[in-house]
């Protein structure tokens, strides 16, 4: 399986979820705590991009692996946001979003 299948799969799931969740939480206190989670996933994962980015500043020495390693890392997470802010129902968190693309910028 390629990559962009991969992704392709990876955006489909978010995207079933995110209608499963949103079709079942019926209850206010529900989803305050999953805007909560996502939260707090969504600064977990923003904190690991950012480490390992650092760890290849710090580790690589040759620049040409350094620049093309810091690329792929920084398509991932440019892919991850993507894929959250493509599917994430924005009733779950209005600013979610818009975080995203703040951190992208």
């Amino acid at each position: 399986m390629n990559k962009d299948n991969t992704w392709k799969e990876v955006s489909q799931d978010i995207s079933k979820i995110s209608n499963k969740i949103k079709d079942n939480l019926s209850n206010e206190e529900n989803i305050n705590d999953l805007k909560e989670s996502l939260n707090s996933t969504k600064d977990s994962i923003k904190k690991n991009f950012s480490e390992l980015s650092r760890a290849i500043e710090e580790t690589v020495k040759d620049e040409d692996i350094k620049k093309d390693v810091l690329d792929v890392v920084e398509r991932m997470k440019n892919e991850f946001y993507d894929s959250i802010k493509n599917n994430i129902p924005q009733t779950l968190n209005p600013t979610l979003k818009n975080n995203l693309k703040t951190e992208e910028e």
